[in-house]
């Protein structure tokens, strides 16, 4: 017995749980006993989406990061039952995450040439705590269908991080000289926007990608961001550069009719490899896509002082959130120290 193909993640998930409590027992014993990670996923997925904390607003993001996970905990976890593991299996995944022991994942991945590979050698803490999410999330769903009691990962951490989380964010900021220096070397408007969608608007790359021309209002001189983090809809205002970038922009596209969407650009894997050949260009190190949205954090940071500009405009929850780039300016607190006699 297999699900029946729905529309999205609530109607998979409406379609399980129809199952009686046997039959829904039977589906994910046989996924586990076969090591399926596919039908593992459509449990994760359903029990994520009836029982997650963010339910059916579980953001894609989450998503295709859990499924990784759940992919990559059954191709390492080759030579362990999954209704039955063992007593430091959870913990042992942990350390093998820690320390790049992860030959099957990588092994398995087919050399074409779409997306992104697996990165290779140790995964950073941040990663391995995603990793581990996503595992706890397979074994509730796994209990929740009455397959199993195991809970594997219920003690089990990503691991001491060895470097503070604002060190850390201060080596993905891009500095302003960085991101002259990118805008020299654009050569379009998807270079261009881009670059300004992440380091002045400081969007996600899945905001980028979902930006329609329809959400720009050059005249208010700020655009609509729908469904970000959490599902929320956000205005975020423009600086003179974007303003200006976007309306030169936009007669082009819409005097060619060729797309309703600010970004050509269609995958996150797209907009990644496009910002990486940009850093090679300019000779500027790659930091990510994201990168360019800590950028416009510290930057307004740096500029204003002021917290809950910087929460506004990069649409954190919480000033917690925000506070990371106060932290992270370490320009300040080197000018603070020049100063010791």
């Amino acid at each position: 017995m297999t699900p029946r193909p729905a529309a999205d993640a609530l109607g998979r998930a409406d379609q399980l749980q129809r199952w009686s409590e046997e039959a829904l027992r039977r589906y994910a014993v046989q996924a586990a006993n076969e090591r399926d990670a596919e039908r593992l996923w459509a449990l994760t997925e359903a029990h994520l989406t009836l029982h997650g904390q963010a339910g059916v607003a579980t953001s894609a993001h989450t998503h295709r990061a859990y499924r990784r996970g759940v992919i990559e905990l059954v191709a390492l976890w080759h030579d362990v039952n999954l209704l039955r593991p063992s007593r430091d299996a959870g913990v042992l995944y942990v350390q093998r995450l820690r320390a790049g022991d992860r030959a099957p994942v990588l092994d398995d991945v087919p050399d074409g040439r779409r997306g992104r590979r697996p990165k290779r050698g140790p995964l950073a803490p941040a990663t391995v705590e995603l990793r581990v999410a996503a595992a706890r999330s397979l074994y509730g769903a796994l209990r929740w269908a009455g397959a199993t009691d195991a809970d594997p990962f219920r003690d089990v951490s990503g691991g001491r991080r060895t470097s503070r989380d604002e060190d850390i964010m201060a080596r993905k900021v891009y500095t302003e000289f960085e991101l002259i220096e990118l805008l020299g070397h654009a050569r379009d408007d998807d270079d261009r926007l881009l670059l300004l969608l992440g380091a002045h608007a400081g969007l996600r790359v899945s905001e980028m990608l979902a930006l329609r021309w329809d959400e720009v209002d050059l005249n208010e001189q700020r655009l609509l961001v729908r469904g970000g983090k959490g599902d929320k809809d956000a205005l975020v205002g423009l600086t003179p550069k974007l303003r200006e970038t976007l309306r030169a922009a936009e007669r082009f596209a819409l005097a060619s009719d060729r797309r309703r969407t600010v970004l050509s650009l269609r995958s996150q894997n797209g907009v990644y490899r496009r910002l990486r050949r940009l850093c090679e260009r300019a000779g500027v190190r790659f930091r990510g896509v994201h990168g360019l949205r800590h950028s416009a954090g510290t930057r307004l940071y740096r500029q204003t002082g002021d917290l809950g500009q910087v929460q506004d405009h990069l649409r954190h929850a919480t000033l917690d959130m925000a506070r990371r780039y106060a932290r992270s300016d370490r320009r300040a607190l080197e000018r603070s120290l020049a100063d010791w006699t």
